[in-house]
């Protein structure tokens, strides 16, 4: 059965992966979306089915895809653990210099580094969530919604409409037909908030 990730054997595996990347005299940044940028950077998400990057290109150098097939083997991953498929999904509105965040630098605690994470923005992570809201799956859905309200609470957001200004930003076309976003935000603004506040970023190693 392949198991779910945690935030220890990630930061670990981003440790090999900046390591590789050194040995093979290159460095590597990517940034880290979905479920995994909240499971690194938050305190509200704690495991994830797999790591959405944005793309590193047509053809991942050989020592990236040994080192990944390596990191799931070990762990008992997905052999598709580390992905860029959520480029398709990305905004064209973003820009990296405002919608970025550093997350940190692998291997940790070593003098040459390897590997850069980013993550995106409360507001960009916010928007992206919105826009991929699967309502109509049980579990899947329950997480998206979750996951959105602990971004409206760092974000401060207790109306409906900013939040979906939010979403306008990145994604005009969604914000424009945007019934399924309001529903559930309704619903999540109008309920009690019966958790500790939620952080984001956080970026302790």
């Amino acid at each position: 059965m392949v198991r779910s990730l945690d935030r220890d054997k990630l930061l670990d595996a981003f440790d090999e992966i900046g390591r590789a990347a050194v040995a093979a005299g290159t460095r590597l940044s990517i940034a880290v979306f979905g479920g995994s940028a909240l499971m690194l950077a938050s305190n509200f998400r704690f495991s994830t089915e797999d790591v959405d990057i944005a793309a590193i290109g047509e053809d991942w150098p050989r020592w990236l895809s040994e080192s990944v097939e390596r990191i799931a083997r070990r762990n008992n991953w997905s052999p598709t653990w580390l992905n860029d498929a959520v480029t398709f999904h990305l905004s064209a509105a973003a820009q990296p210099d405002r919608d970025l965040l550093a997350f940190g630098s692998f291997p940790r605690r070593e003098e040459q580094v390897g590997l850069s994470v980013f993550v995106p923005t409360g507001r960009y992570l916010l928007a992206l969530k919105l826009k991929a809201l699967r309502v109509s799956d049980f579990h899947k859905g329950a997480q998206d919604i979750a996951d959105v309200a602990s971004l409206l609470r760092v974000l401060g957001i207790t109306q409906v409409e900013p939040a979906i200004d939010i979403l306008a930003e990145f994604f005009p076309k969604s914000a424009a037909d945007a019934d399924k976003q309001r529903f559930v935000l309704k619903r999540i603004l109008s309920a009690e908030d019966p958790n500790n506040a939620p952080e984001y970023p956080r970026t302790d190693g």
